[in-house]
């Protein structure tokens, strides 16, 4: 009889061991995925970098590849988070050297249409903001699994 039981103490203990070692490979293998997404992620972002030279908010807006201007001024915006005319000419200036309010109005006026900015209320009368899609669709672009819902 006794060697029954010590048979079962056996089978009890290698059962835990078992169990023990299934939840140390379940850990493992979920490290191994996230390992696995955020190399994916990097390569992804190196491909960008190589692809345009940089990896900013104007990459996920096509229609101004070929529009510096109005590129500086998505990047203006998305920096400052909401900016009216004045704000974004005296930033352009310090960036570029030169920046007019009538082509920033101008440009503005283009991004609006493209559904890249939206009008918001400042404190000096309106101002402009980057719409959450498209910070969705940068964040999207570039790996990051967040999601842009707040103003």
């Amino acid at each position: 009889m006794g060697t029954a039981m010590a048979e079962n103490d056996d089978v009890e203990k290698l059962a835990e061991e078992l169990k023990t070692l299934r939840k140390a490979l379940d850990e493992l293998m979920k490290s191994f995925e996230l390992v696995s997404q955020l190399a994916q992620n990097y390569l992804r972002l190196i491909n960008i970098y190589a692809q345009y030279g940089e990896l900013s908010i104007d990459i996920v807006i096509p229609e101004i590849r070929h529009d510096p201007i109005a590129r500086e001024i998505v990047k203006i915006v998305f920096d400052l988070k909401k900016a009216n005319i004045s704000q974004i000419a005296r930033e352009l200036k310090a960036r570029r050297g030169k920046g007019s309010r009538n082509t920033v109005r101008e440009k503005v006026e283009l991004l609006l249409k493209l559904n890249v900015f939206e009008m918001v209320e400042g404190e000096k009368g309106k101002c402009y903001t980057l719409r959450k899609e498209v910070i969705n669709k940068w964040f999207d672009l570039i790996g990051i699994p967040i999601r842009f819902d707040q103003r």
